[in-house]
């Protein structure tokens, strides 16, 4: 093949643009602190990073999802604690009443304190955690228990919420309900400490009445303690899912950084060889060439 003038000049203005997009290359890491700015850069690099970035998205809107679930979870936890210490109490209340040696008088204060007692129950079942409502169901924006109030007692108690749960993904793939409804959870305690009320304020008194309520106030307490008992497992298995996950997502994210971050050590070595390359090239090509580069560069 004949080489000319003007294929010399062709072949120095190729390889000076060469030079120059290796150069523009590293100055970009250099800039950016990225190995990887465009997927040209590197097909394969590219993707891997694209789903190292997918997980970490996923991961980070699970731990969201963890934190929510273990404050409301917790927010239940309270609520039902005072809800066992109320029914405690009741109990205790209906053990001194079970006794035919009380006045009438010693009776209608144990039922007054009973009285009070049925508005703080139903006060813990309208419990919120922020704007909801605990209890509700799916209906967070219902207060889930309204009361029917005759002379200034509670004579039942009407729920107003539904059966639904609240489903969080607290992983992807693995999901958890973080709510109890509050019908199958508080009616029995309700109807139980209006009847213990009733029961003791009641003429003629009746002391079976009363001590007949023991059995099933105690199954009310033995319900709400095993409900929160399994609040405090999901609680603990959404600290130990965190802690696994944050485990996880530190490891993708070194693994994305290794994927596109530039090592600037290197980079800072291998932009001062190029800028060699391209200044010694620029040399060579004036001095060879008779036509200036800069009238194929311009």
């Amino acid at each position: 093949m004949r080489v000319t003038q003007k294929l010399l000049n062709q072949s120095a203005l190729n390889g000076m643009q060469t030079n120059l997009r290796r150069l523009q290359g590293l100055q970009e890491q250099a800039v950016s602190a990225k190995k990887l700015n465009r997927p040209s850069d590197d097909p394969f690099a590219a993707e891997q990073s694209l789903g190292f970035r997918s997980k970490i998205k996923a991961s980070e809107t699970s731990r969201q999802n963890i934190a929510m679930s273990q404050d409301w979870l917790q927010a239940t936890d309270v609520a039902l604690s005072d809800m066992t210490e109320l029914i405690t109490r009741s109990r205790s209340l209906a053990l001194k009443g079970a006794n035919e040696a009380l006045g009438p008088d010693e009776r209608q204060a144990l039922a007054t304190e009973v009285n009070g007692m049925i508005d703080q129950a139903i006060a813990i079942g309208n419990a919120r955690h922020g704007d909801h409502y605990l209890f509700a169901g799916h209906q967070v924006d219902t207060q889930p228990f309204t009361a029917t109030v005759v002379a200034g007692e509670t004579t039942g108690v009407t729920y107003n919420g539904d059966n639904g749960q609240i489903v969080r993904e607290i992983e992807p793939g693995t999901d958890m309900f973080i709510n109890q409804p509050g019908a199958a959870l508080f009616n029995g305690a309700f109807t139980k400490l209006i009847e213990l009320r009733d029961a003791l304020q009641a003429t003629p008194f009746v002391v079976d009445d009363v001590s007949n309520i023991l059995p099933d106030l105690e199954n009310e307490q033995d319900a709400l303690l095993d409900v929160q008992a399994a609040t405090g497992t999901k609680v603990r298995r959404l600290e130990a899912t965190a802690e696994r996950m944050d485990t996880t997502e530190t490891g993708m994210r070194e693994l994305l950084s290794k994927a596109e971050d530039a090592d600037m050590a290197e980079v800072a070595s291998q932009l001062n060889q190029q800028q060699f390359v391209y200044q010694n090239a620029l040399a060579v090509n004036g001095r060879v060439l008779r036509t200036s580069l800069l009238d194929y560069l311009g």
